[in-house]
C-alpha cells in the first residue's frame, strides 16, 4: 500500500496563524516544472477587480506540465495586497477554466511584476497555508510526491507533487486546524504515471482519521 511508504516530516498547528513551514528534505536533482504562466489578458474572460492594469495566468499541472483545466487554485502576491480579497490571508481562491486559465485580475495601480504565487488548491475557506520542501543550502525539492492530512472535524487526505519551487498546493480550511505533511521517503526519481494525485482513493478517509488520531495521541 502506497501510504506505508510515507513518513511525516512536518506539522502545522494553528494553520491560520503561522507563516509557511519550511520542511527539510534531501536535495533532489530533477527537471522541474513551472507552476504559473502569465498570459495576455483575454477580453472575453471573467474579470475580478477594476482598473486599467490587468493580468491573467495559466496554471500548469506539476506532473504533466499541461494546463490544469477546471482546477481549484490559490493566487497571492508576496509584496502586494489584493484589493478584492477581504480575508486576512490575502489569497484569492478560484477555479481555472477549460484552458487552465484564471480570471483576469484588474487593478487601479500596477502590481509588481515579480512576486505572484499561483498554486493548486486543496479545500476552501478563509484559513490556509502552503509549505515548501527544501534540502541543504535552501535547495528546492521539486517533483516530490507528498500527502497532506487535514485534521479537521472530518479528516481529509490530499495528494500532490511539489512544484519547481518545492511548494505544495495551498491547503485551505474553514477553521484553524492541524496539518500533517508526508513525503515518499523511498522516492528517488521525478514524478511519473504512478505518482499520487489529488483524486480520492478508497480508504483515504479511514487513513486520514487514523493519522489524525495518532497525531493527537502524541500531544503532551
Amino acid at each position: 500500500m502506497r501510504s506505508s511508504m510515507y513518513r511525516a516530516i512536518a506539522m502545522i498547528v494553528l494553520l491560520g496563524a503561522c507563516p509557511p513551514w519550511v520542511a527539510a528534505a534531501a536535495p533532489a536533482q530533477r527537471e522541474t516544472l513551472a507552476a504559473a504562466e502569465q498570459v495576455e489578458p483575454d477580453p472575453q474572460a471573467p474579470q475580478v477587480g477594476t482598473g486599467p492594469h490587468r493580468v491573467q495566468f495559466v496554471l500548469h499541472d506539476t506532473v504533466s506540465a499541461a494546463p490544469a483545466a477546471m482546477r481549484p487554485f490559490a493566487l497571492s502576491h508576496t509584496a502586494f495586497d489584493l484589493p478584492f480579497v477581504r480575508e486576512e490571508k490575502d489569497v484569492y481562491q478560484g477555479i481555472t477554466d477549460a484552458r487552465g486559465r484564471t480570471p483576469v485580475f484588474a487593478f487601479e495601480q500596477a502590481p509588481p511584476a515579480a512576486g505572484w504565487v499561483l498554486l493548486e488548491r486543496f479545500g476552501s475557506g478563509p484559513f490556509g497555508e502552503r509549505m515548501r520542501l527544501h534540502g541543504g543550502g535552501d535547495h528546492a525539492v521539486a517533483a516530490m510526491p507528498y500527502e497532506v492530512v487535514v485534521c479537521g472535524q472530518t479528516p481529509r487526505l490530499y495528494r500532490g507533487v511539489s512544484n519547481a519551487r518545492g511548494e505544495t498546493a495551498y491547503v485551505a480550511t474553514s477553521r484553524v486546524v492541524d496539518l500533517l505533511l508526508y513525503i515518499d521517503s523511498d522516492s528517488d526519481s521525478g514524478a511519473d504515471a504512478d505518482a499520487p494525485t489529488a483524486a480520492i482513493q478508497p480508504g483515504d478517509g479511514a487513513l486520514a482519521l487514523q493519522r489524525c488520531r495518532e497525531h493527537q495521541g502524541q500531544r503532551p
